[in-house]
């Protein structure tokens, strides 16, 4: 299995860097896009965690970048900063499944 990436606020990075994984603290949404990229040429990452915070700001350049990868997977994690909502099992299985 290849390496695990953290990419969020001090916070979150520090957090996963005391648990041993590999993670860059970043401040502006707007580079978030090509520090994925960045990770998506190493063939040593497979899983890439994004913080919401960052995420929202920067969703469209995000999502564009995402359609273009195979490897890595790229997930979505709350941060201290992340509004916190009900989780809706449903649309995710069916999102899962290729239906939404």
């Amino acid at each position: 299995m290849g390496k695990i990436v953290v990419i969020g606020d001090k916070y979150t990075v520090t957090l996963f860097k005391l648990l041993g994984t590999e993670a860059e603290e970043v401040s502006d949404p707007s580079i978030v896009d090509e520090i994925i990229r960045k990770y998506s040429k190493r063939e040593d990452v497979d899983l890439v965690l994004l913080t919401q915070d960052l995420y929202q700001p920067a969703r469209e350049k995000v999502e564009e970048v995402l359609k273009s990868m195979n490897k890595p997977i790229v997930s979505i994690i709350p941060s201290p900063f992340s509004e916190m909502k009900p989780l809706d099992v449903r649309k995710m299985i069916m999102q899962a499944l290729g239906f939404g």
